[in-house]
């Protein structure tokens, strides 16, 4: 299968290529979930060892050997796996997939490559990073999460391949839905490395065990999903309390061996598995990609560890067929601990590999509208800069404004008033065929500024996802044409 690129992973590569002109010999690329990290690493790799070189993949995990090595099968990449006594043992061959551990234990290993990309690579391992910073050969990093501390040290180049809002807008990556569901109390847990204690944060948790079953065969049932837990003995509780309810669940902890994993996973991987759920602390958080998994339950509360929430969460986001959004039951607390670091992140990408306090870091809002709410009514957790709830419809609290939301309709106090019953929904979609029918470079942007004019408040769908209207109801089309003469008589102004 031919290597097809997209616009914005074409523009990635020319931008390590420039990087490289300018003798940036290590380069960090920054590919959320979805933006095809291993398509752009397998171009690159094709492309190298068709000059005859020589290209090292490293990989960190057991489970990302064999991931990594389907994909270059499909591209048609001839390569061998040096790992243990892999079948695939081929040393001969210009292209190796390189386990960092065989790496670790074997001297000699990566000596004679031209070429080394060294996957996730926001988890620095001591020998890997030994061997970038001698900068014999180019080296690119790929990862989702860039806020490693060292990272700055280690490479001498950020390429931002896109960001996460984009990809959702684009349709490369599913929406999310985010629930705040009954979480542990964390006070006077101790704390470690930055971490919450373990054995005490097990504890806890154990006690809305029975919470995380109930809420999803209330909000998700059927679905499949991928939970996060404390250690083993939370992930065995989980599955003990699953599969009390009739949910079948697989475990994916240190205690699974490497065939086990195998035989999981490939089960795992078919849309009509028997196994409809996968429980791991973090064996299948970072790069496992099973594209129908549309539901991710955290009950592992993390304290500052923002990577591994924002790589969990990407795990539900992969687009399939009839998936219209990823359900998140959050019983941790992570998604309003970090809110505002990932908004600001999903939006913006990576800004900077220093090791400096990073601007999506910031734990505490600019403004006030940026900080997460939780719906009254449903319990879902959106930003408080929505008029509504998107899930229910609930009122957003606010001061009194001239515009108040209710139940998804939108009504007006005053001379410009809304008729009464008319929904969010139905303005947003009669704007768009208004819009369609514009001449306008930015059909997105004019559908934000009218519905803002209008209404007083941003539309909580954008453009790409709102269907157009049959027809527009006179009293829009009424506003839309007192806007349009406004609008000639300031540009004549």
């Amino acid at each position: 299968m031919e290597i097809s690129l997209r616009p914005y992973q074409e523009n990635a590569i020319q931008q390590l290529r420039y990087g490289l002109s300018r003798g940036c010999q290590n380069q960090l690329l920054c590919a959320p979930t979805g933006a095809g990290k291993t398509v752009i690493a397998s171009y690159l790799v094709n492309s190298s060892a068709s000059k005859l070189k020589r290209c090292a993949f490293i990989v960190d995990r057991n489970v990302l050997v064999d991931q990594t090595s389907e994909v270059f099968y499909q591209y048609g990449i001839p390569h061998g796996v040096i790992q243990g006594d892999h079948p695939l043992y081929k040393p001969w061959e210009r292209v190796q997939i390189v386990s960092a551990q065989t790496m670790e234990r074997r001297k000699g290993v990566m000596d004679g490559f031209d070429l080394i990309v060294v996957d996730e690579c926001h988890s620095v391992r001591k020998e890997t990073t030994e061997i970038l910073k001698q900068r014999i050969c180019p080296a690119i990093g790929l990862t989702a999460t860039p806020f490693s501390k060292g990272l700055g040290q280690i490479y001498d180049n950020l390429v931002n391949v896109t960001t996460t809002d984009n990809l959702i807008a684009e349709g490369f990556l599913s929406g999310y839905s985010v629930y705040s569901c009954r979480e542990p109390d964390m006070t006077g847990v101790r704390v470690v490395a930055g971490e919450w204690e373990k054995a005490m944060t097990t504890d806890r948790a154990l006690v809305v065990v029975g919470d995380v079953v109930k809420e999803y065969i209330e909000k998700a049932n059927g679905r499949k999903f991928i939970c996060s837990a404390v250690n083993t003995k939370h992930v065995e509780a989980l599955q003990a309390q699953f599969q009390e309810a009739g949910i079948c669940t697989a475990t994916f902890t240190y205690r699974t061996n490497a065939d086990e994993r195998r035989q999981i996973v490939e089960e795992f991987r078919k849309p009509d598995s028997y196994i409809r759920g996968l429980i791991t602390v973090t064996a299948a958080t970072k790069g496992f990609d099973v594209a129908d998994v549309d539901c991710i339950i955290m009950a592992r509360p993390l304290r500052k560890a923002l990577a591994e929430h924002i790589q969990l969460l990407g795990r539900g986001l992969r687009p399939f067929p009839g998936k219209e959004k990823c359900i998140v039951l959050d019983h941790a607390g992570n998604c309003a601990r970090f809110w505002n670091a990932m908004q600001y992140f999903f939006a913006n990408g990576a800004e900077t590999l220093d090791d400096k306090d990073k601007v999506w870091q910031k734990s505490k809002p600019a403004d006030d509208e940026e900080r997460s709410i939780k719906c009254s009514s449903c319990n879902c957790l959106y930003s408080a800069s929505l008029p509504f709830c998107p899930e229910c419809g609930m009122e957003t609290p606010r001061r009194k404004s001239d515009i108040v939301h209710l139940e998804g309709e939108l009504k007006a106090i005053g001379k410009n008033s809304i008729p009464s019953g008319i929904k969010a929904g139905d303005i947003q979609s009669q704007i768009k065929t208004h819009v369609l029918g514009r001449s306008t470079s930015r059909p997105d942007k004019m559908y934000i500024a009218i519905y803002k004019k209008i209404t007083g408040k941003w539309p909580k769908m954008r453009f790409s996802e709102v269907k157009p209207a049959a027809k527009i109801e006179p009293w829009l089309a009424g506003k839309l044409k007192q806007m349009q003469i406004a609008y000639a008589k300031r540009r004549a102004a």
